[in-house]
């Protein structure tokens, strides 16, 4: 199949994998991906229903009639074009609506194939179609009964989905047929049932078709009849959009910059947008989504590692979720795993809070920015007013102005620094009672980002990027209360941690654990000043012996470990953080190397952002940054677009070449 990125002048292309696919969303929890056959259960049109926090998919797929063989797949980012033999399809998801827009080249007859269902339940009983017209539109309405109960009574309906469709041909014939799939990812991963039956529903002929989904049939219809009205502005709208985010200022360095070859400029545009795709911003409910298919829901770890990325894309959502993260503290000093409507787990995460203030730290330093703006401005002001001429009424006025909005500015400043300050104050009050034993940092089994438990593998104790992470909150406060507690508790712990962890080659991954895990370059990155560069290159060059894999990545594991798995086992736990390779800690850990020595590390960086930009431009969701590869070879593995590998790409752009 040929993959091709097309960016107006900026145009990429190359043969890939046969099976490659695509995934857009709506920015309201929704999204939509097709590969050139359904292989897997989380491929369709999906609705996201905000007030359970619940996905739902709807159509499992949609296939040209006659013209099956993809040969090209075409991302233009905020829609993407398919060529099945002579037949091109368009595929637009507009944002803040629950629809589909589906075009075609030419007229042509299409299959519609249907499996509503909520996206963790693959029960097979229960399931009603029922197919009408009503207002110009097609309207398909599904009920889920609870398994095996045919009553009508409605307290046995477990949910009700309609699917509204409009055509530009409104010609459609009753398929009304059962067929049988075989997910062939979904078995690769061992994710059960890999055989399902969906519904072959409709033949629809046209060139212009709307999908629109609610729980309230005349929404749907509406919403359909709307689209198809409204579509060349929507479409606008839709290109407007995304010329917004090439606007940024960000992009614009990296894209006007003569020596980053078209690879990267690609894949750093696919990084924004894809991250951009996984922001929920509706008025009652807002978030980030981890990633999709499967962590739709609003991880804390997960935004705040991905925050200063976010920032760059939408600073004001990005500043909206940190400080009601900074508003979410607990007594004990954490912040929950799951915020918004999202029902908590009984899981917790020992490393949110600590991500949350290295992340106030990016507010603090652009405020400190800021302030020396303000500060230079204030001298100009005052030369103003040394000078003659300053008598002069508009001047005055002038002068008047920017006073006012320079105090409203510093006050704005000192209200931020303030809810820091106190919530900082907070959480390290509630972490040394709760979550501090001989003074390092402590968490449960399975609360770190490592957070699976295999041969009793599970992480529990002191491990060293929570004592970076703590030591980072430390001097954070020091800075912003000047109070020399928290300067002492700095030292004390660093010199502790040096003493237990540090043997003059490697960062312990524990306390009394000397496993050698990506972990170490996560404490670089947070709290630098923990060991001399000439000890950090000692650090990372021992750490790459036993974690790097020629392909351009490293393993979750000391490839020596006995638990070291190299093929990646799906839901099978085995190799998830004892193996797989994953592409956020991947670019963390070559932005790291960039600081400590970019001449001594240059290969292993190179190597990364190499074998990065491969996997977002032609492996599994063209475009999107995945979550994981095997340790063997490079793959993409996981979740089709993983916030923080889109966030962290990103950094190491941004951080390499500037």
């Amino acid at each position: 199949m040929e993959i091709t990125h097309n960016l107006g002048s900026l145009r990429i292309e190359k043969h890939a994998e046969s099976n490659v696919g695509f995934l857009l969303t709506n920015n309201k929890g929704g999204y939509c991906s097709f590969f050139n056959k359904p292989i897997s259960r989380y491929h369709g049109l999906f609705y996201f229903d905000e007030a359970k926090m619940s996905m739902y998919r709807f159509i499992e797929n949609i296939e040209v009639v006659g013209s099956n063989n993809v040969v090209r797949l075409k991302n233009n980012f905020y829609f993407f074009e398919r060529k099945r033999d002579s037949v091109v399809e368009f595929f637009l998801m507009p944002k803040h609506f629950n629809a589909l827009v589906y075009e075609l080249n030419a007229e042509n007859e299409i299959d519609l194939f249907l499996d509503c269902k909520n996206s963790y339940d693959n029960s097979d009983f229960g399931r009603y179609y029922d197919i009408s017209e009503e207002q110009g539109c097609i309207v398909i309405k599904f009920i889920k009964k609870i398994d095996g109960n045919e009553s009508i009574n409605n307290k046995s309906e477990e949910f009700t989905l309609n699917l509204a469709i409009k055509s530009d041909k409104n010609i459609y014939a009753k398929n009304d047929r059962w067929v049988e799939r075989h997910y062939s990812y979904d078995e690769e991963r061992g994710s059960p049932p890999f055989k399902r039956y969906v519904y072959d529903a409709l033949r629809l002929k046209g060139t212009k078709l709307i999908f629109s989904i609610s729980t309230n049939k005349n929404d749907a219809i509406k919403e359909c009849e709307y689209l198809f009205n409204n579509l060349e502005a929507v479409k606008t709208k839709e290109k407007e959009d995304f010329v917004k985010i090439l606007n940024k200022e960000s992009l614009k360095r990296i894209l006007k910059n003569k020596k980053i070859n078209n690879i990267i400029k690609i894949g750093y545009v696919n990084a924004h947008n894809s991250l951009n795709n996984l922001i929920v911003d509706n008025k009652s409910n807002y978030g980030l989504m981890a990633g999709l298919p499967w962590f739709f829901q609003f991880w804390s770890r997960d935004a705040l590692i991905s925050l200063k990325s976010l920032l760059e894309i939408d600073r004001g959502f990005a500043e909206k979720v940190l400080f009601d993260y900074l508003n979410g503290i607990n007594d004990d000093g954490r912040i929950l795993n799951l915020i918004g409507k999202n029902t908590p787990t009984d899981l917790e995460s020992a490393d949110s809070h600590g991500w949350l203030f290295f992340r106030c730290n990016e507010i603090f330093k652009m405020l400190n920015k800021n302030k020396e703006l303000i500060n230079s401005i204030k001298i100009s002001i005052k030369s103003i007013k040394q000078n003659k001429s300053a008598d002069s009424p508009k001047i005055k006025e002038s002068n008047k102005k920017f006073n006012l909005t320079i105090k409203k500015k510093e006050s704005e400043y000192r209200k931020i620094i303030y809810e820091i300050e106190s919530s900082l104050e907070k959480s390290l009050y509630g972490l040394l009672k709760c979550h501090t034993k001989n003074g390092f940092e402590l968490n449960a089994p399975k609360e770190t980002w490592m957070d699976t438990d295999f041969e009793n593998d599970n992480r529990n104790g002191s491990r060293i990027e929570m004592q970076a992470l703590r030591l980072h909150m430390y001097k954070l406060m020091f800075e912003l209360s000047q109070n020399r507690k928290y300067k002492v508790l700095e030292n004390v712990l660093k010199n502790k941690v040096r003493e237990k962890f540090w043997n003059e080659n490697n960062l312990y991954d524990g306390l009394g654990d000397a496993t050698i895990r990506p972990n170490v370059f996560i404490a670089a990155y947070v709290y630098p000043e923990l060991l001399t560069k000439e000890e950090w290159e000692v650090c990372s060059e021992n750490a790459l012996k036993n974690l790097w894999l020629n392909w351009g990545g490293l393993s979750s594991i000391d490839k020596n470990n006995p638990l070291f798995t190299e093929k990646s086992t799906g839901e099978d736990i085995r190799s998830y953080h004892r193996g797989d390779s994953w592409f956020w800690i991947n670019n963390l850990a070559a932005l790291t190397l960039n600081r400590i020595n970019n001449k001594k590390f240059n290969n292993e960086i190179k190597k990364i952002i190499n074998a990065s930009s491969e996997e977002i431009l032609w492996k599994g969701c063209i475009g999107c940054h995945s979550e994981l590869s095997s340790a063997k070879e490079l793959s993409s593995k996981g979740c089709f677009n993983q916030a923080w590998s889109n966030a962290m790409y990103i950094e190491m752009i941004d951080e390499v070449f500037f």
